[in-house]
């Protein structure tokens, strides 16, 4: 178990511990700057630690602006994965986790935001009492105390005497506000209920990240906050040294010289920014490339198979791509796998009919009716990819166990059809044997994949090669008394009677422990590459299960390594 865990647990826990550690040490540096600094030393007697936190908790925003756009730079991390051996196996793995990087990045961001919103709301609230003072005092002390925490001349003279008002009449607490309620949309537009069930609020409300953006590079516009250029560590001529002539008169020290400290955010925000732009540059390039759709196939189940062309589309066996129909809904972009292979004239997705966009893009299609639709008929289709995934490096192991629930099948497809493809022309490759397990709740979901199993199936027999891939088959649920009874009626024939393979269809839940038991023993110290598409719940039970039967057997069990589908 503990072995399992260094192995696939340990690379992403060192990399997510070392950003932890980062923000952390950042966030330290930041609060011992303006805890001990001479120069910020009017501005802490004045709004005291409440300073410290804002400034702390705003460093840790700025270095996670740097990074929460690059997990979703779909092309850099496909670029990154396509060096082949350049990039460590591990590393890829690391990569697979990005949207799961790219959410704790967002979850830091939300915790260092409200941070630095409570400390700013104390900030205002002494500003707002040290002005009121002023005004009515029209002490020397205090207007020096104010001028080293707070610029002025930048607060105008009416301004109310409440720490709302003063907020407000200020940039800084003005795009705060307003960067603030668009996090607050785009949190709660990304719980997984909305984003499952109502996947346009979370597409549109996410964009409001351009506001975000905006919002935080003006944020310092007004650069509100002062610094001493003549303290302790200032290169001025006049030195005034605030922790001893704070306790003097006035007239015994020199006068302080305050400067407005620069804006830090847009420097940040620069270079994640940069390569986001380049990265959605080059979607809308390649957007614009004409697709042609060459068949359209009704499958049972509803499901229905788009096969397309486009020119210079080249993939790899178990990618993705996004797809946009501007006469379904312009501004949307649904990800699908890939079920063709790279040996084939054609790219194919396999799409099932289950909410509002699918339902409307299989009426433009014909899907369902009596006649069919020529191809002008055919609405425009524009695609963005492909993009890598972790199926892909199946070939980089020796033994692959495939595992897919349902529709999760199809980043398999695309996988076993280039496998027989490379088998047949006799080209070298490093996969010797592939396990293929379908976890299906209804007879009627093997039909649209049966064939193609069975073609595969077929032709490695031909060839002497029926024991490289072992598929099992699990029907969970929904057989009725005629599918129990056809089984019995064929029950003594080469195929099976449910998919027509010679594989035989297993009646309930697969039994993971004897299974990963029996590879485990099968396959001893070889690395054993374990993908999956499918449910969570089913992907926690497997990521277990690797974590687990790793180098059991006496010490000298296969290596498990866990991948799983992220989109």
């Amino acid at each position: 178990m503990v072995y399992g865990w260094v192995v696939n647990e340990l690379p992403r826990w060192i990399v997510f511990g070392s950003w932890i550690c980062m923000n952390i040490a950042l966030f330290i540096y930041q609060f011992y700057n303006f805890s001990v600094l001479p120069k910020y030393f009017y501005s802490r007697a004045v709004l005291r630690e409440a300073l410290m936190f804002a400034r702390g908790s705003a460093m840790i925003i700025n270095f996670n602006i740097i990074l929460i756009l690059l997990p979703v730079c779909r092309n850099l991390i496909s670029l990154v994965r396509g060096t082949g051996r350049c990039v460590p196996r591990t590393m890829k793995r690391i990569l697979d986790k990005n949207l799961t990087f790219h959410k704790a990045v967002a979850w830091m961001i939300i915790t260092a935001s409200a941070m630095h919103i409570m400390g700013h709301y104390y900030n205002y609230e002494r500003i707002a009492a040290s002005v009121r003072l002023n005004r009515l005092n029209n002490v020397e002390g205090v207007r020096l105390l104010l001028q080293g925490t707070v610029r002025l001349e930048l607060l105008p003279a009416n301004v109310p005497l409440n720490p709302i008002a003063v907020c407000l009449v200020t940039a800084a607490g003005f795009t705060g506000h307003i960067i603030t309620l668009a996090l607050f949309l785009m949190v709660t537009s990304s719980l997984e209920f909305i984003r499952r069930s109502y996947f346009e609020i979370f597409w549109y409300t996410h964009h409001l990240f351009a506001i975000f953006l905006l919002g935080l590079a003006f944020h310092q516009y007004q650069q509100l906050l002062p610094v001493q250029l003549n303290a302790e560590n200032g290169t001025d001529d006049l030195p005034h040294f605030p922790s001893n002539c704070s306790l003097k008169s006035l007239d015994s020290c020199d006068p302080p010289i305050f400067n407005a400290a620069p804006p830090q955010s847009w420097t940040f925000m620069f270079a994640g920014l940069l390569i986001y732009i380049i990265e959605r540059v080059v979607r809308f390039v390649r957007s614009l490339q004409r697709v042609v759709i060459i068949k359209v196939v009704q499958h049972p189940s509803k499901t229905i198979e788009l096969q397309m062309r486009k020119k210079g589309f080249h993939a790899e066996a178990g990618q993705y791509v996004f797809i946009n129909v501007p006469s379904v809904a312009y501004f949307e972009w649904h990800p699908f796998t890939l079920t063709s292979s790279q040996e084939e004239a054609y790219f194919s997705v396999h799409i099932r009919i289950v909410g509002d966009w699918s339902e409307e893009l299989s009426k433009q299609l014909g899907s369902g009716n009596d006649g069919f639709k020529q191809s002008w008929e055919l609405p425009l289709i524009t695609i963005d990819g492909p993009f890598g995934t972790a199926s892909e490096d199946v070939f980089e192991h020796e033994v692959g166990m495939l595992v897919g629930a349902g529709i999760g099948v199809t980043p398999f497809a695309s996988i076993l059809k280039s496998v027989f493809y490379k088998l047949t022309s006799e080209k070298t490759i490093s996969l010797k044997k592939v396990y293929f397990y379908w976890i299906c709740p209804e007879p009627q979901s093997f039909e649209w994949f049966a064939d193609m199993l069975s073609s595969v199936e077929g032709q490695l027999t031909a060839k002497g090669m029926s024991d490289f891939l072992d598929i099992h088959i699990y029907l969970s649920r929904g057989w009725k008394d005629k599918d129990a009874f056809a089984v019995y009626l064929h029950e003594g024939e080469e195929k099976d009677a449910i998919t027509g393979l010679q594989a035989r269809t297993h009646y309930g839940r697969p039994d993971w422990s004897k299974i990963f038991d029996e590879i485990s023993v099968s396959h001893s110290n070889t690395d054993v590459g374990v993908f999956f598409c499918g449910p969570p719940v089913l992907s926690h039970n497997l990521h277990d299960k690797c974590n687990e039967y790793t180098g059991r057997s006496d010490g000298g069990g296969a290596r498990f390594l866990y991948n799983k589908e992220n989109f």
